[in-house]
Parts: C-alpha cells; structure tokens; sequence
C-alpha cells in the first residue's frame, strides 16, 4: 500500500489517482526563457536534444531549456521545485523517494516496481528510472532540457509522452572554485561547493558537494515534531582525461537523504465522526464537519520517514572513428529507499493506518552511439541495454483497533474488543475490551527487466533551408516478476492467544493470516512468477522549413512505446475466472503524436516567440487506483486511453540591456477517450469522453531588471505563474473538486516568487535574497487516502511563504 504521494498537479482523474496540484506551483511557464536569460542571447543556448550539439532555435522539437541561472534564480533543489515554470511540466516532489513526473497531462501515479513511467529522466544519458533514484538533488547542472511529445527514438521505451535530460558540467581544463550557502526561515540551511583542478596537460577533476536542510514548516502537534523539511546531501567526482584524440570521463556520484515524512492533514476533527455521520456519500451534511487544513494542527500518530542512499558511476567516451564519432556510456546504478507516511491524518487509535514502502535497485546501462555527417545527411545509428534488479516491500502497519472500526463500518462487530473483553473477563492480566495489538501486512515484490534497442536517425538536407528528419528504433523488453504476500506480523497478540487462548480452545492460529492484503489470498503464502515480453517499433518524421534566417516551421509525426507491466499487489492466480487474476499484465503503453510548430527570432526586436500545436492519443496509460475487496483499500493498476489537443507558447523580449520581460501559456483539452473502473461502493463507471483532470489553462510571466550601483551589479527577478480551475470527472467530483464551507479543492491558483541580488563587479561574490510563494498563497490539494472508504480523508497542503539569504563566493 502507498504511503501518501499526491498526483503531480492537473491530472485529477479518478480518486484512485491522488489529485496533483501545484507541489511548487502549477505548471507552466516556457523554456530557456526564464528570466534568468536576461544577459543570453536564447539563440546560442546550444542543447543536445537529438544526440547532437545545436542552437535551441534550430531543433525542431517543442522543448523547454532550464539554465544553471535559472536555478539559481528559483532557489531550486530539484525537478520538482521547476514545475510551475515550463509549460506542461509537472512534476510532484512531494515525497522524493516516489515522485511523479508528467507531460501535458500525461502521468501516472504507480509508484510500484512492476510498472514504468511514461516520462523518462535521464541524467548525463543515463536513465534514472522512476522510483527511489529518479528525483536527486541538482549537483552543478549545466541545463535541463524538457521535451514534450514521445521521444521514442533517441530516448527509448521509456519517453513516450517526453524526456527530460539533465546535463552537469564537465571538468574544465582550468582551475576553479565556487562556494554557496544560503539559510532561510523554518530551519533552512543549504550550502554547495565546487573545486574544478587540472591535473596535467590532458587531465582534470571535478568536486562537487551539495546540502540542503530544513526543519520544516509545520509541527505535528501529536509528537511535537517538525515535519515538511528536508535532510540531504550530495556528493559527485568526475574525471576527464584525454588520450589523444578522445575524451574519457569517469565520475562517481552518492547521495543520502534522512527526513520526515509528508504531512497528512485530517480534515475531520469531530471524534464521534465517521461512526455518526459517514453514509458512503460526502454530502453537504457530512462536509460541513470538515475544518480548514490550513488553520487546523497537524495532528499525525506517525511522523513519517524518507530515506535513499545512491550510488551511482558512469564511464563516458568520445573517440573520432574515421569520419564518425563513437559515443559509449556505461552506467552503474544502486539505490536503497524507506518511505513511512501516516495514511490516516489522524491521531485517532481506532483509525491507525500508516504504510512503509522500501525497495532496493541495482541497474547497469550499456549505449553505443555512432554518428556523423555530410553535406546532405547527418546521422547517428546506437544500440543500449538496460538491465534491472529491484525489490520492493510494501507494508501497512495498523492495530486490532482499526480492524474492529473497519468491521463496524461495513456494517459487522468489532471482534477484536469483544475478544479481549472476553479474555480480561477470565482473568488475563492487563487485557480488557479497550487493549490494542500492532498488526502488520507486507507484500514483497521482486522484478527483473532487461531492455535492449537499436535505432538509427537520418537528418536529409532537401533543400537550403529545408530538412526531413526519419528516425526508428527496435525495443525489446522482457519481466520477471515475482510476488510473495506472507503472513501478518503481530508478535503480541499471538503470544497472548498462545498463552491464555488454548484454555478456551483458541490460539493464534485462529485469527486471519490477512485481511489488508487478503486479496491475495494463500496462492502468494509462497512466491509466485510471472515473466512477459513486448517488442516495438518506434518512429519519427519531422519536416522542418526555415522561411528566412529568423523563422523556422516544423511538422512532426512520432510515436512512443513505454514496456508493459505488473501489478504489484496482484499475483496471477491461475485457478481464477478473472481474466485479470490470470495474468496480472499490462499491455505496453503506446503514444502518437501531431506536432506543428514555429520558432520565431527577432532581432530588431530582441525578442523570441515559441509555438507549437499539439494533438495526441495514448493508449493503455497505466495508473494506480485505490480499490479491491480488501478491508483497507490498496492500489491496484487500472489502464486508460486519453486524448488531447492543446497550444503551448513562450516569449520573451530584452524590452533594454537592463530590462527583460517573459511569459509562457498552455492551452490543453485533455480527455478520456476509454477508461473504465469502479465509484465508491465498488459500482462500474464510465468515464469515457469525460476531462481527465488537467486545467484547460496554464501560464506564468515575470521580468527581470538589472542596475549598476555599490561597484557592482543589482538585479531584480519577480515571476508568478496561474493554472484554471482542475476539470473534474463523475470519479473526482466528491473530494477532488469539494465545495465545503470551510475549504475548497480542484481551484484555480497560483504563486510568485522574487529574487533580489548583488554582485560584486569582478564576479568573485555576490549577496540575494530568495522569497518564494511571495504573497503567501496557500492551497488544498489531494483530499484523498486509503481511509476516505470509510470517511476520514485527508489532504495535502502547498507550503507557505519562505524567505531565504544567499552568499556567494568564487576564487
């Protein structure tokens, strides 16, 4: 069962799905047009998108480019703190050992290990998978680069809605050193430090050291524990050598993460509720009980817990071949995780329920990339293989209490009480009717995946100015999964009913070996396997056309392939009449894409205009959804086809040398074209046709200004963005898009952040300060939880207003 992560924003579907909202803001904004720009000219920005280095204005690609300013500017730490300033981005960092991550609209919430994403992350070429390892601190990035639509061809399986690729900085062949500490309100003190060495002639390393520490902003009132901080720190050394005409470059990175979980808010303070007032329906009688999540404590029973250790190394060599340039990486990757989150938002001991995700990875990656050009064609032709080993424990830890609310809620007994009532009755000492036992399930998982791809992309120069890009590429992936659900832990109670049971002819043995997980019945006691295997072909078309030096249009037609799956919580029971149990498998996830577009430079002007129209279909999204006949709902997989049409756009204009302005918009229509499930109370539902949950409209603008004064250099960032109210669907109408009087949910919203500095005039220091969600705007989001079967939701909330002071400092 999944400790608490919500959606990443605007995909509210059904409330399987935890409804996403702003984890930092909403998303939208426009690429490489941040106003960190304010000093670049946007065409030099040189990216590496298509496996080859060229100006941003020049690919023929819809994609967003964040610069190592731009960070800098946002004060950010992650992927996740960018969300709300690039169009169609969205990521969820709420909880970093599982984050989210989508493209325009499309996203899926598994956080199981027999599952992919549709949006793959890739550091330096290497994928970082979806889970424990995907969402790592920003140590010493260059730029991110965020492409939108299926980028099956260079990126493979696991890109079909789009990629985003991180690229740190290289060893440089002179010496360097920069030092940053920035400490804010709540606790924060973050610091980084970069010392760049030449060795030799053709030799040169690179330190990084990263940390970011916060308390957090709120207390939880039942522990006296601050929680919603951070604990982390990051380390990367990497070498470049040069051995004539090729370039090696070794590097090593680690990072550890030690913090409190995400905080659950409850929402239902009344304690005779759920018993009292809970009918099945969330109906005006029963929401005008619920209090504000932004003014009420926190009141958890478990603080929560996250935790990663990563290793990672990669070996990257450029050696010219002829005419050709060979292009190797071979990664290593290793992770271990722990996520303990509080499920209930409660304090209540009949309403325990937290739950513990660990898993473990190990995963090495091999590509080769041979390319080259001539006056007519420019090509690249590459085979990788991805080989992947991971573990996943998933446990939900409650107590006899919860199990007997459980049982009065669906209408039985609370067995438990009586049990024990019974037991004090015949002179057991310490147990009566109000004793409670820890009771605990697991479900162990066990996956092995290994990928293997060749592709080739062809760039034909027709004509001056005119290009036709084809490009295709062969996957092939195969899973072994493995499932064991053994028996609940609850050492206590048995003792108990070992000692004193056998005189009224009762033991442990008596009691269920489950009932959380009792979906999965005595079949996975012992560990059951399953092995698949998918294969596809991904292509892409693209004709692009430059009308003059400042103008370039493009169309494209691409398709993406992301591998099929398992459903972690379901083993295959060959002895079912349900297809499903049969095999518990999901068929791939494929993508098609429309694209047109523009890119317009205008030098007279200084400004720059981004355009594209977009219109695709995805098939078999593969998403998480609470439901099952267990006791305690669990995820469980659900597949869904959806279709969008929509128009991004970004612009910027450097108005003087001291002044730039920006803005960026997405317009999206993001709808279920087949996606059948279940409501509530287990009755079937069509939401076919009906808003997947994505708001029609995204957007965000700033300005940036720049001054002489104090023999230096003043600057000033001021950038806001806005997202539309979530489109709600028959699934998430009831929580998702609430109207009670306390509270709303699924509202429109946004926030500002402001950067103001100093720099001192040779560049060896300067001074900011960082306020972010400027006017303090607060927001309720995933009002959601396993326990909202039975009347007790509880929602996330966005962060408030934070201030921090930067010192930077170089040699």
């Amino acid at each position: 069962m999944k400790p608490h992560a919500p959606q990443p924003p605007f995909r509210l579907s059904a409330p399987s799905r935890r409804p996403r909202i702003l984890a930092h803001s909403i998303a939208l904004a426009f690429a490489g047009t941040l106003a960190a720009h304010a000093d670049d000219d946007i065409q030099k920005v040189i990216v590496t998108a298509q496996s080859r280095a060229q100006s941003l204005q020049e690919v023929p690609i819809s994609m967003e480019v964040v610069t190592a300013r731009d960070i800098q500017n946002l004060g950010a730490r992650n992927l996740g703190d960018i969300t709300g300033y690039l169009p169609g981005l969205q990521v969820d960092a709420t909880q970093p050992t599982q984050p989210v991550f989508g493209i325009r609209g499309v996203q899926a919430g598994d956080f199981g290990i027999g599952t992919d994403t549709p949006v793959g992350i890739y550091v330096d070429g290497v994928y970082t998978g979806k889970t424990g390892g995907a969402l790592m601190n920003f140590v010493d990035i260059q730029r991110v680069e965020v492409l939108k639509g299926p980028q099956g061809t260079l990126f493979g399986r696991n890109s079909a809605a789009g990629a985003i690729s991180v690229v740190t900085n290289e060893p440089e062949a002179s010496f360097d050193a920069t030092g940053r500490i920035k400490v804010g309100d709540y606790g924060r003190v973050d610091a980084d430090a970069m010392l760049n060495v030449p060795l030799g002639d053709s030799t040169a390393a690179r330190l990084v050291f990263v940390r970011a520490r916060s308390d957090g902003w709120v207390r939880n009132t039942s522990t006296g524990n601050r929680t919603a901080g951070d604990n982390t720190w990051a380390t990367r050394l990497s070498v470049r050598q040069k051995v004539r005409d090729a370039t090696l470059i070794l590097s090593w990175e680690h990072e550890q993460l030690r913090q409190n979980g995400w905080p659950a808010f409850g929402v239902v303070k009344d304690p005779a509720l759920p018993f009292a007032g809970y009918t099945g329906v969330y109906d005006a009688a029963y929401v005008a009980n619920f209090s504000d999540p932004r003014k009420a404590p926190l009141q958890n029973d478990t603080d929560g817990r996250e935790s990663r250790n990563f290793d990672g190394v990669t070996l990257r060599a450029e050696i010219p071949i002829g005419g050709a340039t060979l292009r190797s990486t071979t990664a290593f990757r290793t992770f271990s995780s722990l996520n303990l989150t509080d499920n209930d938002g409660t304090a209540r001991v009949d309403f325990r329920l937290a739950t513990q995700d660990q898993k473990k990875a190990y995963n090495w990656q091999q590509d080769f990339k041979l390319s080259g050009a001539t006056d007519k064609l420019d090509w690249i032709a590459g085979a990788s293989f991805y080989d992947n080993r991971e573990r996943q424990n998933s446990a939900a830890i409650v107590n006899t209490a919860t199990l007997d609310s459980l049982s009065l809620m669906q209408g039985g007994a609370p067995d438990f009480a009586t049990l024990f009532g019974g037991l004090g009755m015949a002179g057991v000492p310490g147990v009566d009717q109000n004793s409670v036992f820890s009771w605990q399930e697991d479900n162990l998982a066990k996956l092995r995946t290994r990928a293997f791809s060749i592709y080739g992309d062809l760039i034909w120069r027709l004509a001056p100015g005119t290009r036709l890009t084809t490009g295709l590429r062969w996957s092939r992936d195969r899973k072994e999964m493995q499932w064991q659900v053994p028996g609940r832990q609850s050492a206590a109670l048995d003792s108990l009913l070992n000692t004193y049971g056998p005189a009224a002819g009762l033991d442990a043995s008596a009691l269920p070996s489950n009932i959380i997980f009792a979906a999965a019945g005595p079949l996975a006691a012992t560990p059951v396997n399953a092995t698949r295997s998918w294969t596809d072909w991904s292509p892409r078309l693209v004709l692009d056309h430059k009308l003059n030096e400042d103008l370039l249009l493009f169309a494209s037609l691409s398709r993406g392939y992301q591998a099929g799956g398992f459903n972690v919580f379901t083993p295959p029971n060959p002895g079912s009449a349900n297809p499903r149990e049969r095999d518990p498998s999901f068929n791939p996830e494929k993508m098609t894409n429309l694209e047109l577009g523009f890119k317009l430079s205008a030098p007279a002007l200084r400004a720059t205009i981004n355009g594209s129209l977009f219109a695709y279909r995805f098939k078999n999204l593969q998403d998480v959804k609470l439901g099952g006949s267990s006791a305690i709902p669990t995820y469980n997989i659900i597949n869904s086809d959806q279709q969008a049409k929509g128009l991004d756009l970004d612009a910027r204009i450097r108005i003087s040398p001291r002044l730039t302005a920006f803005a960026g918009m997405e317009l999206i229509d993001q709808t279920y074209q087949r996606y059948q499930t279940t409501d509530s109370s287990g009755a079937a539902l069509n939401l076919s046709g009906q808003p997947v949950g994505t708001p029609s409209f995204t957007g965000m603008a700033g300005i940036n200004a720049n001054w002489e004064a104090l023999n230096g250099r003043m600057s000033a960032t001021l950038q806001g963005n806005y997202h539309g109210k979530s489109r709600c669907n028959d699934d998430t109408r009831a929580l998702q898009c609430l109207n009670a009087p306390a509270f709303r949910t699924g509202t429109s919203g946004g926030k500002a952040d402001l950067r103001l500095g100093w720099d001192a005039s040779n560049g060896k220091f300067g001074i900011g300060l960082l306020v972010n969600n400027l006017f303090d705007q607060r927001y309720v989001y995933n009002l959601d939880g396993q326990t909202k079967a039975f009347g007790l939701p509880y929602a996330s909330v966005t962060p408030p207003r934070t201030f921090a002071l930067e010192l930077r400092g170089s040699l």
